[in-house]
C-alpha cells in the first residue's frame, strides 16, 4: 500500500473493496473461461455419448484421485499428479493474470488457491459441457463454496506433518503450467 495511503482505509475502503472484488471476479472467471476452452477442445469431436463417458470418468472417483489430474488420465503416473494438459493450462491462466506483477510485489506463498479453482473450474467446465452449457459465471458458482475446502485438502499437511505435495512436486506442478505462459514482449525497441 502506497504510505500516501496508510490510515485512509475508512475514507477509501469502500472503493478499494470493491476493485478488489472486481479484480478477484475478473481472475476466478479468466481461470473459468480457460478450462471451458480445454474442455471442450478435449471433447471435440467427440460424439454425444462419447462425450458423456468421457465425462462421468473423470468423476468416477473422489476428489483425491481424479483421472483428469493426471496426464492421458493414467492415475498410475503418480508422480505427475496436476500435470495433466487440463490442470496445467488452466492453472496457467493464473500466471498468465499476475505476469504483470513485479516479482518483489507477488506472494512467495505457494499458488493452492490458484490451483484448487483450476480443478473447481474444470469440474465445473466438465458439468456444463455434459449439461450442454458453454459458459457460465465462476465466480457465483455455488458448489464451489463446499468442494473448495475439500479440494484445498489434497495441498494440506498429512497426518504426520508432511506434505501431501512435496516442494519438488509443486515446482513440477509450476513449471508445467508456466510452460503455457507466453513471456512479457517489451514495446521498447
Amino acid at each position: 500500500m502506497p504510505n500516501e495511503m496508510k490510515g485512509q482505509y475508512s475514507q477509501c475502503g469502500g472503493a478499494i473493496r470493491e476493485l478488489s472484488t472486481e479484480s478477484l471476479k475478473g481472475w476466478r472467471n479468466s481461470i473459468g473461461e480457460a478450462a471451458i476452452t480445454i474442455v471442450e477442445q478435449i471433447l471435440d469431436g467427440k460424439n454425444e455419448e462419447e462425450r458423456k463417458t468421457f465425462i462421468e470418468g473423470q468423476f468416477k472417483s473422489k476428489y483425491w484421485m481424479r483421472p483428469y489430474y493426471y496426464p492421458e488420465n493414467n492415475v498410475e503416473r503418480s508422480e505427475e499428479v496436476f500435470q495433466s494438459r487440463i490442470v496445467s493450462e488452466t492453472f496457467a491462466t493464473h500466471f498468465k493474470v499476475i505476469k504483470s506483477i513485479p516479482d518483489d510485489s507477488r506472494s512467495e506463498a505457494l499458488p493452492k488457491a490458484a490451483l484448487v479453482l483450476s480443478i473447481l473450474a474444470i469440474d465445473r467446465a466438465f458439468e456444463l459441457s455434459q449439461n450442454g452449457i458453454h459458459s457460465g459465471d465462476f465466480s457465483s458458482y455455488k458448489p464451489a463454496k463446499y468442494a473448495g475446502p475439500i479440494i484445498h485438502q489434497l495441498f494440506a499437511k498429512m497426518r504426520n506433518g508432511e506434505d501431501r505435495i512435496s516442494t519438488q512436486m509443486w515446482s513440477q506442478i509450476i513449471a508445467a503450467a508456466k510452460a503455457h505462459v507466453k513471456p512479457l514482449t517489451s514495446s521498447i525497441n
